[in-house]
């Protein structure tokens, strides 16, 4: 037993390593239709469904096949004729459990994959609390999560109630198998073909085989759960990955940075209705900076994607300095790239930690600290960060919160810059870099990305076309196709797609200059403040909650074993009142099923009495065999009732309780 939960421990730990690097080594693509609380929901709650089944309950069922394997061997030696009869007990049991079995594994997953969804909506909820409770969305938020219950607790319930008619079906064909045992032996005494020993002996071993076989029904759920479970978790980690990650694949010994697009055709496999981007061709030159251009949904976001290698084009070819980026090493591909997106995330780790992120993957992840240090500071110098780093009370150790969250969006941007160009990328990558910011923080900020794309091939995409005016080269995008391109002056002289832009922005800018402006300094954000109030007290606050200083292990130890106290001195009825209270609708039917349970208790000590008169029965001499089969005949009818009853039961309270502990 302990081999096993052993095992189960090494193979679930096992299962959750590979699934998250499987997830992780994924193409973006698969993440379109994938919550993050879906991968939450598999690591924890499936894993636990996988380790139930792999676990203890093995050793179990082990043990009981291998009790009814000796019972068959024990059977047949004694008297083969009432065991080969006897023996359709297995073929019932097989045929029950196997039929079942596959409704249960159909509604598990069901019920998993609703669950799943329930996560994501809870992880959304959770991650963007702010925006929610601003928005008043709370309500809404709560409905699509009663919803994705709704879905998991129907397909529950419908799992549980197929669980336990199979549990009262192998309990309707245990009972039913006493008295077909009974009935057959007597015929086989009487006529002579064996004997009372014999019957008795084959009649034990027979039993005892269908009873163990029966005590595999209750871990059937398990085992049928984890194959469900394992189900969701092998698709991901048996899923290709993408090419090209061996050291085989192919590595330029020297890199320019001329990206070229070719005849590329895209359709997101999420939207496979919509073609975002056909037949483009483009140049970005190297050491060069290209601007694309266009209303939201034109294909900008989506080449970025696409040289990130995000997404394999539907059609055409992206080439970097003329090798098709497919044939080439993907780690190697992206390290030589760095991404700076709208909306940056940070991690809740100090500001150094941040932007030594970007060193992961280059020549510097094993450096020193000292080195480390070093180009930490090198990179926030390029991205206008190590002034105001500096003035943070505990400068580059400063923590960023979660998602950044005790940061302003300028210093946020700006870090995200420094964690960019730390590794010294050939190619820049700015996917609407300062669109989210006010005017101050855009012109620091924009002021930082000029430098950082100095001697790079820079990709910037803009919504405001007054940050890209300097660009080399400016690309139009309007419905997935290369509308125009040239330099700004070129394309104003046009007077096309890009001048009815920088038109349509300058009517905006106007209107927005007769309404009042309220200018959001770089250290203004509150989150901000709260950094350098609470670092300056000493204390580590966010959002409003100050954490106390840790108490020592023992306090802690002493308040656990207090808590324990409590808990032991009233988890019971505590858990029965948790139970009705939440249950209270459901009362009568709890009522019901438990005096289906009562019922259900009685019928073993009921068999034991038509057991012992059977006995009494075949132990008749052969004076008083026409009695005998008399007696057994009355006996092994009221097998078969107990069976019935015990069957309708089993059913009652299956059913019963499964409704009530979906409903809880």
């Amino acid at each position: 037993m302990v081999g096993f939960t052993y095992t189960g421990e090494h193979v679930t730990q096992e299962l959750r390593e590979q699934y998250l690097a499987a997830i992780l080594r994924q193409n973006i693509a698969i993440f379109d239709n994938l919550g993050a609380g879906e991968i939450t929901a598999t690591i924890t709650a499936n894993m636990d469904l996988v380790q139930s089944g792999v676990s203890e309950k093995v050793a179990l069922a082990l043990s009981a096949f291998a009790t009814f394997v000796t019972a068959l061997i024990v059977g047949f030696v004694k008297n083969w004729r009432l065991s080969f009869v006897l023996l359709s007990v297995v073929f019932a049991v097989v045929l029950v459990m196997g039929g079942f079995s596959i409704v249960i594994v159909m509604y598990n997953k069901r019920s998993l994959d609703a669950y799943n969804v329930g996560g994501t909506v809870i992880e959304e909820a959770i991650t963007s609390i702010r925006t929610a409770t601003a928005s008043n969305g709370q309500a809404q938020l709560a409905k699509r999560y009663e919803e994705s219950l709704s879905k998991s607790m129907h397909s529950g319930f419908k799992m549980k109630t197929a669980v336990g008619c199979m549990i009262a079906s192998l309990m309707l064909v245990v009972y039913m198998n006493y008295g077909l045992s009974f009935w057959q032996g007597s015929r086989l005494l009487v006529a002579g073909q064996s004997t009372v020993s014999e019957t008795l002996t084959v009649l034990m071993a027979l039993m005892m085989g269908a009873v163990s076989i029966a005590h595999v029904a209750p871990h059937a759920q398990a085992f049928t759960a984890a194959v469900a479970a394992a189900g969701n978790i092998f698709k991901i980690i048996d899923r290709p990955l993408p090419n090209n990650l061996g050291p085989e694949s192919l590595i330029p010994e020297e890199v320019r940075g001329d990206l070229e697009l070719r005849n590329v055709k895209h359709i997101y496999p999420s939207r496979p209705e919509v073609t975002v981007l056909q037949d483009v061709n483009l140049l970005f030159p190297a050491g060069k900076i290209t601007a694309l251009v266009g209303v939201s949904g034109s294909g900008k976001s989506t080449i970025v994607g696409l040289v990130e290698r995000f997404y394999t084009p539907v059609g055409g070819q992206v080439f970097l300095d003329g090798h098709d980026i497919q044939k080439l090493n993907l780690k190697w591909l992206r390290g030589q790239m760095s991404l700076v997106s709208q909306e940056p995330v940070l991690f809740n780790c100090s500001i150094r930690s941040n932007i030594e992120h970007g060193l992961i993957g280059t020549e510097f992840e094993e450096a020193g600290n000292e080195k480390k240090a070093e180009l930490v500071v090198q990179a926030a110098k390029i991205a206008s960060a190590h002034d105001f780093i500096s003035r943070l009370p505990r400068g580059y150790e400063t923590a960023a919160g979660d998602h950044g969250v005790l940061l302003s969006g300028g210093q946020k941007q700006r870090i995200a810059i420094a964690r960019a160009v730390i590794s010294n990328p050939k190619i820049l990558l700015l996917d609407e870099a300062t669109s989210a910011l006010d005017s101050k923080s855009e012109a620091i900020v924009q002021a930082a990305l000029d430098v950082a794309a100095q001697g790079r091939t820079t990709i910037v995409i803009a919504h405001r076309l007054s940050t890209i005016k300097g660009a080399d080269k400016i690309v139009v995008l309007s419905r997935g196709r290369v509308a125009e391109q040239g330099t700004h002056e070129e394309l104003l002289l046009r007077k096309g797609t890009y001048y009815d832009l920088i038109e349509a922005q300058n009517l905006i800018a106007d209107e927005e200059m007769t309404k009042p402006r309220e200018t959001d300094g770089e250290n203004t954000s509150p989150h901000a403040q709260e950094v350098t109030n609470d670092e300056l007290d000493g204390n580590l606050t966010q959002n409003g909650i100050t954490q106390q200083p840790p108490k020592s292990i023992s306090t802690l130890s002493m308040t656990l074993k207090n808590n324990q106290r409590e808990d032991l001195h009233d988890s019971v009825w505590t858990i029965i009142k948790i139970i009705l209270a939440f249950n209270k609708q459901e009362t009568s039917i709890m009522i019901f099923g438990l005096l289906c349970s009562i019922i259900a208790g009685g019928a073993m000590p009921v068999q034991g009495i038509l057991y012992a008169k059977c006995i009494v029965s075949l132990s008749l001499p052969p004076t008083q065999y026409p009695q005998l089969r008399t007696n057994i005949d009355f006996w092994s009818l009221m097998y078969l009732i107990i069976a019935m009853s015990v069957f309708f039961v089993f059913s009652a309270h299956g059913i019963a309780f499964a409704y009530c502990s979906e409903r809880l």
